[in-house]
């Protein structure tokens, strides 16, 4: 129940964040592969300290969904790629933060895509610099029916706006992200 909630509250922003991901553009290259790393990084980093401050129900599995060394182990394969700032996460608490950690495994559920098409046109793997899309790899689809069901069965009705809230606002800092990348 509360995934569906989820993706009926936040499908415009889902959509609009999916269409500001430059990777499938035609003329998408290796330098702004770089910058987009950078911005996302710029936001996965901070939301993941701060989910591992709030006491995330067990259930949820945290330190095995973080994606910052991911993202840090992308970002050595290109050492030009300028920084961007990271901004403290501003999430209320726990039913927050599960919002957060939605609309990030839903990152990683896309990114096998991104990630199969990203080793066509750039020739990136896992190893040089395609980690963060492809995540989990082939366990990807059987870690999101496991975050699936722990949502469904580990929110309570009471906190199910609040984490409505952590998604909606987690979708808004990725496309400021992304809005960020030059055109």
């Amino acid at each position: 129940m509360m995934m569906s909630l989820l993706k009926e509250a936040t499908h415009d922003q889902h959509q609009a964040v999916e269409t500001l991901m430059p990777v499938m553009h035609s003329t998408f290259t290796a330098a702004g592969y770089a910058r987009l790393l950078v911005q996302l990084h710029a936001v996965v980093e901070p939301l993941e300290a701060q989910l591992l401050t709030l006491g995330m129900p067990s259930g949820f599995d945290l330190h095995r969904r973080t994606k910052t060394p991911l993202l840090r182990r992308d970002l050595t394969w290109f050492p030009a790629a300028p920084g961007a700032s990271s901004a403290p996460a501003p999430l209320a608490g726990v039913a927050e933060g599960l919002g957060a950690l939605y609309v990030l495994e839903g990152a990683t559920l896309g990114g096998q895509i991104i990630s199969r098409h990203l080793h066509r046109t750039l020739g990136l793997t896992p190893e040089r610099g395609g980690a963060y899309f492809f995540g989990y790899g082939p366990s990807t689809g059987q870690r999101w029916q496991e975050f699936s069901q722990a949502m469904n069965q580990g929110v309570s009705t009471e906190d199910q706006s609040h984490v409505i809230a952590g998604a909606q606002l987690t979708f808004r800092m990725f496309e400021q992200a992304l809005q960020a990348l030059p055109a």
